[in-house]
């Protein structure tokens, strides 16, 4: 029976990270190749392409982590935590492709001119430390979170939102003050929609019996 009871997390779990990993990377996989197949500025299609799938995985990881309850859920140890986990992680992977992506058509490789660049749209240079700031918490945090799972759980809730308002607000200036047209809706949409599934999540359990 122990075996038995053993083996149980295992067979739930492994179809899911195999679901998860293998649908992330086809996605990002098609996104990248229909883009170079159809694009007629592939560089700049790349760059924007890859940090909106980057920005969707980001936006159902959050949905997600505001709909987690328990110890189980945030050490990973459950269904949701899991998949919670691999959308936060996808999120991240697919914003370092859109940073190589932009680095490598926009910039040379070189941070001087990404500082530039910066300084250029924002007046001020010195904000692409903030962009690399935003990368690094980003990188720790889901390492953080497969390496101590434990760890990352039972850290205070002070960390977490700390982390996520200021990624929000890195991401809803990304998206909403420097950006226009569709780009501006879409973060606007995005917005209201992480402020809705938040407040749900914090209702009062008798309002949600009525």
């Amino acid at each position: 029976m122990m075996t038995s009871t053993a083996a149980e997390p295992r067979r739930v779990t492994l179809p899911l990270d195999t679901a998860v990993l293998v649908g992330g990377a086809v996605v990002l996989v098609a996104v990248i190749a229909l883009t170079r197949l159809w694009a007629y500025d592939v560089g700049d299609l790349l760059t924007r392409n890859t940090v909106r799938l980057s920005l969707a995985w980001y936006a159902v990881a959050l949905c997600l982590m505001m709909r987690l309850r328990d110890t189980d859920d945030w050490r990973a140890v459950s269904t949701r935590g899991r998949l919670t986990r691999w959308c936060w992680t996808w999120a991240i992977v697919v914003f370092l492709v859109h940073l190589a992506m932009a680095f490598h058509y926009y910039h040379g490789w070189s941070h001087a001119h990404a500082f530039e660049r910066t300084r250029e749209v924002s007046g001020v240079g010195e904000g692409i430390y903030i962009s690399y700031f935003f990368t690094w918490c980003w990188i720790i945090d889901a390492l953080w979170w497969w390496c101590l799972p434990a760890r990352y759980a039972a850290r205070s809730a002070w960390i977490d939102r700390l982390l996520h308002t200021f990624m929000l607000f890195i991401v809803f200036n990304g998206m909403v003050v420097f950006e226009t047209g569709g780009i501006r809706w879409a973060g606007l949409v995005m917005f209201v929609l992480l402020a809705a599934v938040w407040t749900a999540s914090h209702r009062p359990r008798a309002a949600i019996a009525t």
